[in-house]
């Protein structure tokens, strides 16, 4: 039977066998001896260490039958050769000169068996073992192969998915955990981590609902999978999620859990962030939708185009605040955006409209109302003002106050020149007037004030750059 190098033997197939043998007499007998056998054999026989090493080299073979004293080339030197270039290949000393010792010795250096000569009957059975063993060790080999593969590929998907591993011995409370998991309860890589210390590690708050689902999972047999969080030795707080199985005897009685962990913190901060910006979005909604009902019930027009007109230009304001806040995922936006945003048709070489102050970036809170007070000077200035001329102008200014105590304040100056004559203040507030007083004083808690000069109008805004209940600040890029 022809087996690639180091291969192992296939049963029911006739066997190769090199035979080392300098005596051709003692080497028919041995060829008589295996062919009364049931086995089916093919011999190659060699006498001298160069055809030894060079069959060897140059095939590979089921069995190895040797001579203990060859001319010029010894039995050890003959079974070391095998175990080089044949590993894994049964090796059997054939031999009328083996001593006990030389025996012992020679299987204790990987022979595989030992027959003397004048005992050739045992040698089909010796052969026939060391194959039965031969394949055994196969076997054997392979599945241990296979398993190495195995927990090669396990560390592998789990460190790609960042998981931890973990066994925990219920009788016992030994705890077995792969780096990975030890890490994820705060512990060194390299650390031990017993179940105390991962008992321990766990929030104060949340221990009790972890014994509650381990409890519960090993009571009615099921999977195990909690999520809790897990104070770092630092102080700081992650989230583990962890899954498990439990294992029972034969008679019912649990012995252990074993499952793997994995930080899921950044999943449980996204899922706060969602939830916030879901009620943030609500919020907004909820203003948006009360801005255009308000922008409807009190807009006033001397017949329906006016009208429409009118919303449609609140709406359109309303709608450009929406996108900003998007852009930046609902945290605020930028000041001067706002701004370029109403006066986008003016703003050209800047003769018609002009801006000047630093970069500040709104908070949400404040945005929309503020835009919406912006939307009512422009459209006031277009339509009465200054820009309803073609030599008008109006010019906005800002700056950031921020105090020793409290929140940041903007201070925003819009000034018209250039249009129609002012007589002096209206005798009746419009629907804008109406507007700057609920978003500025109202909503926002600032100051507004509008002094109508001869050469126009000249507003003031006096805004706190957190509203009222909202933590987050104003602030100059």
């Amino acid at each position: 039977m022809m087996l690639p190098m180091g291969a192992e033997p296939v049963a029911d197939q006739r066997l190769r066998i090199l035979h080392l043998e300098d005596s051709a007499i003692d080497a028919a007998l041995v060829a008589e001896h295996l062919s009364r056998s049931d086995l089916a054999c093919e011999i190659r026989l060699v006498s001298a260490r160069a055809s030894y090493a060079e069959a060897l080299a140059a095939d590979s073979y089921d069995v190895i039958l040797a001579d203990y004293a060859v001319p010029g080339f010894d039995g050890l030197a003959a079974l070391d050769m095998a175990r080089t270039l044949a590993p894994g290949t049964p090796f059997i000393f054939v031999s009328g000169t083996l001593g006990e010792e030389a025996a012992v010795e020679a299987v204790r250096r990987g022979a595989t068996d030992y027959v003397v000569k004048h005992r050739l009957g045992r040698l089909a059975i010796v052969v026939q073992r060391a194959m039965a063993e031969a394949l055994a060790h196969a076997g054997q080999r392979a599945a241990q192969a296979a398993l190495r593969e195995s927990e090669a590929r396990l560390r592998l998907a789990l460190d790609a998915g960042r998981l931890g591993a973990w066994e925990l011995d219920l009788r016992s409370d030994r705890l077995n955990a792969s780096p990975t998991c030890r890490a994820d309860f705060g512990q060194s890589p390299d650390a031990a981590l017993t179940a105390a210390d991962l008992r321990s590690a766990v929030h104060p708050e949340d221990r009790e609902r972890m014994r509650e689902v381990m409890a519960s999972a090993i009571a009615q047999s099921a999977d195990y999978d909690v999520e809790y969080r897990v104070v770092q030795p630092g102080g700081e707080v992650r989230w583990v999620q962890v899954r498990g199985r439990p294992t029972y005897a034969t008679d019912g009685t649990p012995l252990g859990m074993a499952g793997v962990s994995l930080d899921v913190t950044e999943r449980k901060l996204a899922e706060e962030r969602l939830v916030l910006l879901m009620r943030e979005v609500n919020h907004r909604a909820k203003n948006a939708l009360a801005v255009v009902q308000s922008a409807l019930r009190l807009t006033r027009a001397a017949d329906l185009p006016s009208y429409a007109q009118m919303v449609e230009g609140r709406v359109a304001a309303l709608a450009r605040v929406q996108t900003l806040l998007a852009a930046d995922a609902w945290t605020g936006a930028d000041l001067r955006t706002l701004l370029e945003g109403e006066l986008a048709p003016f703003l050209g070489d800047g003769r018609r409209a002009a801006m000047s102050g630093p970069e500040v970036s709104l908070p949400a809170t404040v945005t929309q109302p503020l835009a919406m007070a912006m939307h009512e000077l422009a459209t006031n200035a277009v339509k009465y003002g200054a820009l309803s001329t073609t030599e008008g102008s109006v010019a906005v200014a800002w700056a950031v106050e921020q105090p020793e105590e409290g929140c940041a304040r903007l201070r925003l100056r819009w000034t018209e020149v250039g249009g129609p004559a002012v007589a002096g203040t209206p005798a009746r507030r419009g629907f804008g007037g109406r507007v700057l007083d609920g978003t500025v004083r109202m909503q926002l808690g600032g100051r507004v004030s509008l002094d109508w000069q001869p050469t126009g109008l000249v507003c003031e805004l006096d805004v706190p750059l957190a509203a009222s209940g909202d933590e987050r600040m104003g602030r100059v890029v």
